[in-house]
């Protein structure tokens, strides 16, 4: 473990690590420390909540078929393009707090909000959404997907 500046190696990720090796292999501190700079920027950009989404995606992404020892599909690619569009339409990251993802059985993905107070199933071409709201349930099922009917479910939910 290497100390750059007061910050340690093991405290960055793979892209910074790189960058790191790369401004050691230039053998020039300022160019190093600028890279550096850089990439600690990047990683500011986006809230814990979107990055937290994206590590749990990348997880479930790596699922293969059976993947729950009952048949499950892994992740449709067109499902994670979908999420992924879903979150670019998040301009306000704070709209992601308290939500989560899981992989579901057919292939496509529940993102869930605190505690199963309500939920959207984002699918290849359509999605559905559910709402729990004093005992009772609200939803409706294949919805043409669009990113942006997606994030004003989310709306809806909190």
């Amino acid at each position: 473990m290497k100390e750059y500046g007061g910050i340690y190696t093991n405290d960055l990720g793979i892209g910074a690590q790189l960058f790191l090796a790369l401004g050691e292999i230039a053998n020039n501190e300022n160019y190093m420390q600028k890279t550096l700079d850089f990439v600690k920027n990047i990683d500011k950009q986006h809230s814990a909540s979107y990055t937290k989404l994206l590590e749990q995606l990348s997880d479930y992404q790596e699922y293969e078929q059976n993947w729950d020892g009952d048949g499950a599909l892994p992740l449709n690619r067109y499902v994670v393009k979908n999420f992924k569009s879903v979150l670019k339409q998040c301009c306000d990251e704070s709209i992601l707090d308290g939500w989560t993802i899981f992989p579901a059985a057919n292939g496509s993905l529940l993102f869930q909000y605190n505690k199963k107070e309500g939920g959207i199933n984002i699918g290849k071409n359509d999605f559905s959404y559910y709402k729990i709201s004093s005992g009772n349930v609200k939803g409706e099922n294949s919805l043409p997907f669009s990113p942006e009917k997606v994030v004003e479910c989310m709306k809806g939910i909190m």
